[in-house]
């Protein structure tokens, strides 16, 4: 019997829906199993986690293979003749779940089934690494499939055409800046020749992480890999990471997309570096709560200035995101109140911005800072712990990163300051790359 190193995470977790790029969130990241306290068995590999399931007569089963930078309509098109077999015959829907993604790091193939049916599920997600062997007419009319994938995400939906252009322009220079579904001639003009090699250079079990959500033993699931014949997952980890990002030159660059269909809105969205970099989890909680400070009515907010004081816009959705350890981004949108023109709503958000920009009142940052609890789960609840602490290592490993565990995520709240909050929103006013996006008719052109 080998014995194979499997990090054990004691949490559940929530199962994954089709989300697969950039369109399905602002911030595109999936990812799965929940560490809390990593207890590997043998070394400190991190390529097989364990986690007990939250539906316990439930087991899943994830696999995801991180592929080369700017390869997203490629990746995109091998991951469906990929996960082919378990569409098929046998693929037993009455009972098991399936699915499969493509997101701007990596692929992932997921099951989910009944516990018995752990080394069968196994067998079948080892099959992703197998040489793709299908009919050609099938692998090419695959293509057409993904077409009409295109169609429905992309191109009838004006914000998802709007995210692909400013993306493209913020992240210029970027592997992120790729599109992942690529346009209708990438996608036409993938090959399945093509596809196979790139299939064999990325499809490998060295490049690998296997994550199951079950309640059994680490015995169990090691006896079950053993069963389905699952390979070896001795990840050599180290290159395995996102991308390195660096910000382009400074500029703006504004889309317009006149659809009479569509109600009017705005989308403004600037990329900025850090005066210095910041720990990603620290640096994503404060980002979380500079972003509930500019959404409040509060001296320093933008609701005052642009609703309930001026009445400049009816709506607005704001958020504030890390790019990475030493970038953010911020993306705000907003519909204009009546009889307010697009160029209005541009300036008076811009100018409330740099007002807040200037500091947050010790009032507003205490009051803020006291609700922020929210933010986190109640870490007396076991149960609430757990579905937080999954959905947050979903959120690193499918973006290459490594989660956490939870011993070190309860210190995050304490390092919070004031001073980090005025960095980020001082930042945000400052020079760095921005995109704006104006759907609909200007109603006051």
């Amino acid at each position: 019997m080998k014995r194979r190193p499997i990090l054990t995470v004691p949490t559940p977790f929530r199962s994954l829906t089709g989300l697969y790029g950039p369109i399905a969130l602002i911030v595109a990241v999936m990812t799965f199993a929940v560490v809390m306290d990593w207890r590997p068995f043998q070394g400190d590999d991190r390529s097989t986690l364990l986690s007990p399931a939250f539906d316990p007569d439930k087991i899943e089963a994830l696999v995801v293979l991180p592929y080369p930078d700017g390869n997203g309509p490629r990746a995109h098109y091998v991951e469906h003749l990929a996960w082919l077999p378990n569409i098929g015959k046998d693929s037993r829907p009455e009972d098991r779940d399936s699915n499969a993604w493509t997101n701007r790091f990596a692929v992932g193939y997921w099951l989910a089934g009944p516990p018995g049916d752990l080394t069968d599920m196994l067998r079948r997600l080892k099959g992703v690494f197998d040489p793709i062997d299908l009919p050609r007419n099938m692998a090419e009319s695959e293509r057409d499939v993904i077409l009409r994938e295109y169609d429905l995400r992309v191109g009838n939906n004006p914000d998802a055409r709007a995210a692909e252009e400013m993306e493209a322009f913020l992240y210029e220079g970027n592997a992120i800046a790729a599109s992942v579904i690529g346009t209708p001639e990438q996608i036409r003009a993938q090959t399945y020749d093509d596809a196979r090699a790139f299939h064999a250079e990325t499809h490998r079990p060295d490049r690998a992480r296997l994550v199951v959500f079950g309640e059994i033993p680490e015995r169990q699931l090691t006896d079950a890999m053993d069963d389905a014949g699952f390979p070896d997952l001795y990840a050599q980890r180290e290159d395995i990471a996102p991308p390195r990002f660096v910000l382009g030159a400074v500029g703006m660059r504004s889309f317009r997309y006149p659809d009479p269909n569509a109600a009017p809105r705005m989308i403004w969205r600037k990329v900025v570096a850090l005066p210095e970099p910041v720990d990603f989890d620290l640096l994503e909680a404060q980002s979380a709560l500079a972003r509930d400070i500019l959404d409040t009515n509060l001296p320093g907010g933008l609701a005052g200035p642009l609703r309930f004081d001026a009445f400049v816009v009816q709506s607005f959705g704001i958020a504030i995101t890390p790019v990475d350890e030493s970038h953010i981004e911020l993306t705000f949108s907003a519909e204009p109140d009546r009889g307010i023109g697009f160029a209005k709503v541009q300036s008076a958000y811009e100018a409330a911005l740099a007002a807040s920009a200037k500091g947050v009142p010790a009032r507003t940052y205490d009051r803020v800072r006291e609700r922020f609890k929210g933010f986190w789960p109640d870490w007396s609840d076991d149960d609430e712990t757990a579905r937080w602490m999954a959905d947050r290592t979903l959120a690193r490993v499918t973006a290459l990163r490594d989660p956490k565990p939870e011993r070190e995520i309860r210190k995050v709240d304490a390092l919070i300051d004031a001073a980090g909050i005025d960095a980020i929103l001082a930042a945000l006013a400052g020079p760095g790359r921005t995109a704006i996006a104006f759907i609909g008719t200007d109603p006051n052109p």
